[in-house]
């Protein structure tokens, strides 16, 4: 079996994909190639993972002046010859697209092909290329049920996955310290300086005694690093700063809660491991990450704290609320209750059929 697999423009596409890419070698059902964009960062992703893989020029349209929308469409024409070239010559079984601009072309010409096509979603409300290809594929796997709603109109090929998640996740069940507090800020990424500003100010705010039950383990990116270290020496807080961590799985362990953005993958992950969390959606990204946000908000896992309301002074209140251990085990146990379905089985299965 022969399964082409093209993802690209942010790590939350490109992530779950890999984790379906390495999966399948490793149970070795099949020949896997990845598709990704020609951007340096997809080329980092993916690099060294083992994973044979190939670019293609697509890139976004960066803005509509008439320079960017020349460079676009000349990239997506060059990048759609390139992706018949590649499916005449590779002969996918199946082609499964994880979204971004970078899929569009090529599973569009699969499924004209003849070719069965699969999309998975991760988010909560479709993107803009999964949108137009759900109606030419054969199957829509989505991360989360209520992306149903978004795609009402293709009712009869959507099937419920989940997101394949990271390698390791394994949630652990020891009890932790009654008198201590372990908060892993999830930063780094995308929009997240103004988590790596506002936690440690926010901490600053907390009364004395509450503050020495606190230990923040802070994953704050490579520009800021320097700058939240010394906002936590400044407050007197413990903590461990970190630019990157290639162990998320050893921090969530770690951790009574976090306080994070609202990506599909990183909702997904808080689900699983039944982690209670304070989530600040990125509000520039179309409003998806609002809506993954309100998944764990709806079933009382998660405390949604909107950007444009964001003060200190609320994000103290916040923390303060989770230095509860009766509300923590009631968040955990709410997250219990939902389906939390094998993605990478499920998408196997249906790469089979």
């Amino acid at each position: 079996m022969k399964v082409l697999i093209v993802a690209g423009g942010t790590g939350g596409h490109i992530l779950p994909a890999l984790v379906l890419a390495r999966d399948i070698k490793i149970r070795n059902i099949g020949q896997v190639l990845f598709v990704i964009s020609s951007r340096k960062q997809d080329r980092e992703i993916i690099s060294g993972k083992g994973v044979d893989f190939t670019t293609l020029p697509i890139r976004s349209l960066q803005s509509k002046n008439i320079f960017s929308v020349l460079n676009f469409l000349a990239r997506l024409f060059i990048g759609t010859i390139e992706s018949l070239y590649l499916l005449l010559k590779f002969k996918p079984d199946t082609v499964v697209g994880f979204g971004g601009y970078v899929s569009g072309p090529i599973v569009l010409l699969a499924s004209l092909s003849g070719v069965r096509t699969i999309i998975h979603e991760q988010n909560v409300c479709p993107g803009k290329a999964n949108r137009i290809l759900a109606r030419f594929v054969n199957k829509i796997a989505i991360g989360f049920l209520d992306a149903k709603s978004y795609l009402k109109s293709f009712e009869s090929k959507i099937i419920f996955s989940g997101n394949p998640l990271r390698e390791g996740l394994k949630k652990d069940n020891r009890l932790k310290a009654a008198d201590s507090f372990n908060v892993l800020i999830i930063g780094g990424s995308q929009g997240a300086h103004k988590l790596n500003a506002m936690v440690p100010e926010a901490a600053g705010l907390i009364e004395k005694d509450n503050r020495n039950m606190l230990n923040f383990i802070h994953i704050a990116g490579k520009n800021d690093l320097e700058e939240v270290e010394k906002s936590y020496e400044k407050v007197g807080i413990k903590n461990r700063v970190f630019s990157f961590t290639g162990h998320m799985e050893r921090l969530y362990n770690e951790c009574d809660f976090v306080i994070s953005r609202a990506g599909a993958m990183t909702v997904s992950e808080l689900l699983t491991l039944e982690i209670p969390a304070i989530l600040v959606p990125y509000p520039y990204a179309g409003g998806h990450q609002k809506l993954n946000a309100m998944v764990l908000e709806k079933i009382g896992s998660g405390v949604l704290l909107e950007e444009k309301n964001l003060t200190p002074c609320a994000m103290r209140d916040a923390i303060l609320k989770l230095m509860d251990r009766d509300i923590l085990r009631d968040m955990s146990d709410r997250a219990k209750r939902i389906d939390k379905p094998d993605a990478c089985k499920i998408l196997i299965k249906e790469l089979y059929r």
